[in-house]
């Protein structure tokens, strides 16, 4: 099930991440690990999948959840892309 799809940008998980989970953005970019680094946790990981769907307008289904779909701007990104198909 498909929400109104919007438009999901890097600068958009960029803010996300720095202004609701308060993380140091400095050094973060789109490849930039953000679970494996340790720079989000599982508890910020649960948030931040929340405003990917609701900011892209896809469902996250629990077995998209994966390093390969969510541990970089990049890869959310593009995750994102290949679930509006």
């Amino acid at each position: 099930m498909k929400a109104e799809t919007t438009q999901l940008t890097a600068a958009a998980l960029i803010e996300y991440l720095e202004r609701h989970l308060g993380i140091d953005i400095g050094g973060v970019n789109a490849r930039t690990p953000l679970f494996t680094s340790g720079l989000i946790d599982s508890f910020a990981l649960v948030s931040l999948i929340t405003f990917v769907e609701q900011a892209s307008g896809i469902v996250v289904q629990p077995a998209d959840v994966t390093l390969d779909n969510i541990d970089s701007i990049q890869r959310i990104l593009a995750f994102v892309e290949r679930a509006r198909g």
